[in-house]
């Protein structure tokens, strides 16, 4: 059975000091100077994966620049059978049903029996392109997914979903879509030191591809609004410790005791 992981590397932009999101406001920072990471969902959606009996050719694939090698290095070192990049000539940060055309001709060329995916990513946030590839393929996409079973004789797969205010499972016949939605249940494993070292440069295979055209509307970064979370604060006067303490429970805590 074969199996497409489709992910995306993002910007860690936690790791921004405060002059780079000064920079960022006047659309002059480039994100990719920034460490790259792993989304929750497709790291939870990786490890699902693996956990499945053995059989499966698995390929991990992503689209966009070579920060993602580090990833797709990762996957092949547990036991991917396939690293993929595809390059386009152009950005297609927010451009979901671009990314949706590339994957969906990638499954043309070769026939997958199910697509995984992440819900969202950290940048667009969107949540289209599972939508948009499965409505170019044909296929069901199943969203709000947790985690799922594979079989493979009978060519289905048996998921569980978030359906409101409560899970569901469900059994569906392949092929389809999994947009998968981690809250913490699952942790990527990480691969041995013989493991790296098994996995050279040369098996990430970086495919050129011309970025299909579309009607929906693109826009590039401009910039990037870093929102302040600071705590409110009051720093309490007096002449010395016993006054101030004084003032503390005359103005603050008295009134919350007695409520």
């Amino acid at each position: 059975m074969n199996i497409l992981l489709a992910f995306k590397a993002e910007p860690d932009l936690a790791m921004l000091a405060e002059k780079d999101w000064l920079a960022a406001g006047q659309g002059s920072l480039d994100t990719f100077i920034t460490r790259p990471c792993l989304g929750e969902d497709e790291a939870a959606a990786a490890e699902i994966l693996l956990r499945q009996a053995e059989g499966l050719n698995l390929t991990a694939l992503s689209i966009g620049p070579e920060r993602a090698d580090s990833f797709l290095r990762q996957f092949k070192a547990l036991g991917f059978l396939r690293a993929v990049r595809l390059q386009p000539d152009d950005e297609l940060t927010f451009s979901p049903a671009s990314v949706a055309a590339l994957l969906a001709a990638w499954q043309q060329q070769h026939s997958q029996s199910l697509v995984v995916m992440g819900s969202r990513s950290a940048e667009g946030n969107s949540g289209q392109t599972g939508f948009y590839l499965a409505e170019q393929l044909g296929w069901p996409c199943f969203t709000q997914v947790y985690d799922f079973t594979l079989d493979g004789e009978r060519q289905q797969v048996c998921l569980k979903q978030r359906h409101g205010a409560g899970k569901r499972s469900l059994t569906v016949r392949l092929p389809a879509v999994l947009m998968i939605e981690s809250r913490g249940d699952y942790c990527l494993r990480t691969p041995g030191l013989r493991q790296k070292l098994a996995v050279k440069a040369s098996d990430v295979e970086v495919l050129p591809v011309k970025a299909p055209g579309h009607e929906e509307t693109f826009s590039p970064l401009v910039g990037l609004d870093h929102p302040q979370r600071q705590r409110g604060g009051l720093i309490i006067q007096g002449s010395d410790v016993r006054e101030k303490v004084r003032s503390l429970y005359r103005d603050w805590l008295r009134n919350r005791m007695k409520s």
